[in-house]
């Protein structure tokens, strides 16, 4: 079988949402990460998956199953350079003391792995 059909054989193979779509990546046995500071009662809890060769998935850990959004390496380096300068904060008056001060960088936060990860967690970057 040729490169070209084998190419064709396993797109027919690939989910709805992957078929030409260049960035996606199979998230089978992601190792999801998630902010220390996430909490259950919360709306939403982002998490985020990264592959070997750099690209980022993006997804609610609330809510896995609404949808999975995909980078480039080029582009998470936007996004992170883009919050580290402030590009994303959420003007104090709008916050609680524990949410500027959490924006302001002054308590601690890691990231830990997902609760619903489907393999054991691996070291986060």
């Amino acid at each position: 079988m040729d490169e070209q059909h084998t190419s064709s054989a396993s797109r027919r193979d690939l989910p709805p949402e992957a078929r030409g779509n260049e960035k996606w990546h199979d998230t089978t046995n992601a190792v999801w990460m998630r902010s220390s500071l996430s909490r259950e009662d919360s709306e939403a809890i982002v998490e985020v998956a990264k592959f070997d060769d750099g690209y980022r998935a993006v997804r609610d850990g609330k809510n896995p199953d609404k949808g999975i959004l995909f980078f480039t390496p080029a582009e998470w380096e936007a996004f992170v350079l883009g919050a580290k300068d402030g590009e994303f904060d959420i003007p104090e008056e709008y916050l609680t003391p524990e949410e500027a001060a959490i924006q302001r960088g002054e308590v601690p936060v890691t990231a830990v792995p997902s609760p619903l990860n489907n393999t054991p967690a691996a070291e986060a970057d």
